[in-house]
């Protein structure tokens, strides 16, 4: 990759911004964004589609890459880098590997992840990412608000779990 740092800082910032935003829209703090080598970005910010699709392969990354390569005809994404907000789970490492993504930027990776309740750590050996995988295509890329979207989600959920349940009220119309 050719990019600069300060390129991809700058894009990882916009990501997790737009994370922000997602995790505020009762999403999850995931989002993915493809870079090319020269630094313009070919996708949309991917969020997590699983549940508005029923697709369960509908990640963020995965949304993401697919996006890049329907938008631009293309067939892989050799010579691209994959900016995600949080390391990716196994799918999207193997879908990113299997479609030739050069490199994946990642702003909080997998323990980090794990501390937040996202504990997708056991998904590598299911989709046959080992250590080299991860070796060859990780790149740390903390920015100054990385894990703000993993904090927001986990304070959101927080707070709906100990919120007090509402009393019950009769409906009118309804006999007593």
């Amino acid at each position: 990759m050719t990019v600069s740092a300060a390129d991809l800082e700058a894009v990882m910032d916009l990501a997790v911004e737009a994370c922000i935003a997602h995790v505020a829209a009762g999403g999850l703090p995931f989002v993915g964004v493809v870079v090319e080598a020269i630094g313009k970005v070919i996708s949309e910010f991917g969020v997590n589609r699983v549940q508005e699709t029923g697709d369960p392969t509908a990640h963020a990354e995965v949304v993401a890459m697919r996006g890049a390569m329907t938008t631009h005809g293309l067939d892989t994404l050799t010579g691209t880098a994959l900016l995600a907000t949080g390391e990716p789970c196994g799918l999207c490492y193997r879908y990113a590997i299997d479609h030739g993504v050069e490199a994946i930027y990642v702003a909080v990776d997998r323990d980090e992840v794990a501390a937040f309740g996202f504990d997708y750590r056991a998904s590598y050996p299911a989709f046959g990412i080992t250590d080299e995988h991860r070796a060859e295509l990780l790149r740390p890329l903390p920015v100054a608000r990385g894990d703000e979207p993993f904090t927001r989600y986990l304070h959101t959920t927080i707070t709906a779990r100990n919120a007090p349940a509402r009393p019950a009220t009769k409906s009118r119309g309804t006999p007593s």
